[in-house]
């Protein structure tokens, strides 16, 4: 193991404009962090940096950047933890104040298709933005996708590394770097954190991953002082709605407090956010509700309207102003530590908490975290979150995790054997960390793989079959990929594919969403779909609350009816749905040759335009969306060759401005002459 060096602040801070020319920073002097990778960001080496929210992270990330790109004439890479942070980043370099500015930048995140026009945008580019799964993504595809920007890549930037502790996410991190380095051993290696504690420990592990000398720096400098304040809540009561009421009047009464100040209050669920908003409104203290169902022109709105002084005092938020974004405010009031019967974890915690003080308007920074009255509830808590827990390798926590990531191995041929199984995990977080890696969990990893069907084992070892290959491909989970072949081949085996009820539930029952958390208040909303599955199901087999939940959020997409209930969760299936479609498409070409191109089209488009299958050749036409459509077909316009043919009745319907109505009339001609050579 390669050098692993603790660098120490120094006692006087290096002016900016120390550093080369070729980057210009809006301040004069560099705090303590940046003061110390000044020494060191023209080195050939990876460091890691554990400093406070606030503290300049960033700008010790560019100086390494900016030395990679003007300098060492390679690429450079910020990983995010978010596809909002990711977006943040983009706009903050292209912003023509940045010294960036000047330079091909490219963001990779799950928003953007990986065409043909993309994959050359990444080639010219100087710096990429991409999240820790996209990363992930294409260097599992580096060679089918010929993504030949990572071998470019001189080095990378990880913001939030403690991402690697989060059950769910931090896997993929680690994995990323494991494949990152595999392809550029080269590549150095930037980790940033306010919440890392073991930093010499992950830095050990970067000098396993790319073998360069490293160096870690674990600052005490915080531009804002930061306080933390315990005060209690009455959580007597049994009824949860009546707990979370409480922590709400006791935020309001901090919030009258402190009359000139900016609040930033983090709620755990949407539910509470919404009821804290409320209440800040009716006593007349304006507030602003940011959480992921607002579109990103509203978020952004919002955001910048508590930032300047246009009205907005108090931001409430769940955890999408936590990791990252810049919005800092003068107090920090955080709703209790539970998340539903959850406990909320403490690297969310210290993020919320971290937002507290601004750095050019305040000298220091109050937050709140509201506890539990009772002594031992009072005391474990804050315990708990006083105390430092170390960033843990979430790579073996359960079977399915390290089989998400195995089958892509067997499947590019680097896996095999059980033998094979170790040598790759030796390179891991995971390992360096002494997580045994037992015969238990890879029998039952392997055991789980070959159940579904996306490895076969064969004489010369294990084989990734069609779902395996589909998983590694579309950077998919196994498990998921084979539910859908089996529960779409039983649709069209029993002839069910024009049944909205059973097709969302076929997509909507796998092996990921069965463990969807389903509140109360969202069972009742989904009893009436619950009922008419059972139904159609005749009591065949009861799926989950889960996939319940996922199906019924399928079915609303399919036909343009989103309840508000589940806005923000059927949100997240939406921004996914192209890749679904995508190992749709895939499943019916590599392995059940179900020969049903035009049903997963007419899928696509309906949750697309987000109507019944009557209106969408209605929606085809342009300028026709669902509203228009809806409009036409209640009048007796169904189809293009209506419309062309009365052309005055659709025009008196729509009622639209003359240019307007032109581009539906050609657009419907075309459509119908189009239809009519087609037979």
């Amino acid at each position: 193991m390669n050098k692993v060096t603790l660098l120490k602040e120094k006692s006087f801070v290096a002016k900016s404009k120390e550093y080369p020319k070729y980057a210009k920073f809006p301040f004069e002097d560099f705090n303590p962090p940046q003061t110390v990778v000044l020494d060191w960001f023209d080195k050939d080496v990876n460091m890691g940096i554990a400093a406070a929210t606030s503290a300049g992270k960033t700008v010790c990330g560019e100086m390494f950047l900016s030395h990679e790109v003007r300098q060492r004439g390679g690429k450079g890479m910020y990983v995010g933890t978010h596809k909002s942070l990711v977006q943040e980043k983009l706009d903050d370099w292209t912003d023509p104040e940045h010294h960036f500015a000047d330079l091909n930048i490219s963001i990779c995140s799950g928003d953007y298709q990986l065409t043909d026009a993309r994959k050359k945008e990444l080639a010219e580019s100087n710096l990429i933005t991409m999240t820790s799964e996209m990363l992930s993504s294409r260097c599992r595809n580096f060679k089918s996708e010929k993504n030949n920007f990572l071998l470019e890549l001189g080095t990378i930037v990880v913001d939030e590394s403690h991402l690697l502790t989060v059950p769910g996410r931090g896997d993929h991190l680690e994995v990323a770097l494991m494949k990152l380095t595999e392809i550029n051993p080269d590549v150095r290696i930037i980790l940033l954190s306010a919440t890392m504690p073991n930093v010499k420990e992950l830095c050990e592990w970067l000098t396993i991953l790319n073998g360069k000398e490293t160096y870690f720096l674990n600052s005490t400098f915080r531009p804002c002082p930061l306080d933390l304040h315990y005060p209690t809540y009455d959580d007597s009561s049994w009824k949860y709605d009546a707990k979370e009421d409480n922590k709400v009047w006791e935020a309001i009464k901090l919030v009258e407090r402190y009359p000139d100040d900016k609040f930033l209050i983090f709620a755990h669920t949407k539910k509470t956010g919404q009821k804290m908003t409320k209440e800040l409104n009716d006593i007349g203290i304006n507030a602003s509700f940011h959480n992921a169902d607002l579109s990103k022109e509203k978020r952004r709105k919002a955001e910048q309207e508590f930032k300047t002084d246009k009205g907005v005092r108090c931001i409430v938020a769940t955890s999408t102003l936590a990791w990252g974004i810049n919005m800092p405010a003068r107090r920090v009031i955080v709703l209790g530590v539970h998340r539903g019967l959850e406990l909320v974890e403490v690297y969310d915690i210290k993020q919320m908490v971290g937002r507290a003080g601004r750095p050019k308007y305040d000298k220091k920074g109050d937050a709140y975290v509201l506890l539990p009255y009772k002594p031992k509830d009072y005391e474990e808590q804050k315990r708990r979150i006083t105390e430092d827990k170390d960033i843990s390798s979430q790579l073996i926590e359960h079977h399915k995790i390290l089989g998400f990531h195995l089958v892509s191995e067997i499947y590019l041929g680097n896996v095999s054997t059980m033998e094979d199984v170790h040598k790759w995990y030796s390179r891991s977080l995971a390992a360096h960390q002494a997580k045994k890696l037992s015969g238990s969990i890879t029998e039952e990893c392997i055991g789980a793989l070959l159940k579904c069907g996306a490895i076969m084992a064969t004489p010369e070892g294990y084989k990734a079959t069609a779902v395996g290959k589909i998983a590694s491909l579309f950077y998919y989970s196994p498990f998921d990929v084979a539910d859908l072949k089996r529960n779409v081949t039983h649709l069209f085996l029993q002839q069910n594919e024009d049944n909205d009820f059973l097709t969302s539930l076929a997509i909507g029952d796998v092996d990921s969403q069965r463990m969807n958390i389903v509140s109360n208040a969202e069972k009742e909303a989904l009893s009436m779909y619950s009922n008419v599955i059972g139904q159609d199901q005749g009591g065949s087999y009861t799926p989950s609350a889960g996939s319940i939940k996922a199906g019924y959020a399928y079915y609303c997409m399919l036909n343009g009816n989103p309840p508000m209930i589940i806005q923000g969760f059927m949100r997240g299936l939406q921004m996914d749905f192209d890749r679904l479609v995508e190992v749709l498409s895939a499943i019916d070409t590599m392995a059940s040759k179900w020969d049903r191109r035009g049903w997963i089209i007419k899928l696509k488009k309906r949750v697309q335009y987000g109507v019944p299958e009557y209106l969408l050749a209605l929606c085809d036409i342009p300028e026709v969306g669902a509203v228009r459509a809806r409009t036409l077909y209640s009048h007796g316009i169904k189809t293009p060759k209506d419309l062309v043919e009365d052309e005055p009745f659709a025009r008196a319907i729509l009622n639209m401005k003359p240019v307007t109505f032109k581009k539906i009339l050609d657009g419907a001609k075309t459509i119908h002459t189009r239809n009519m050579l087609a037979g």
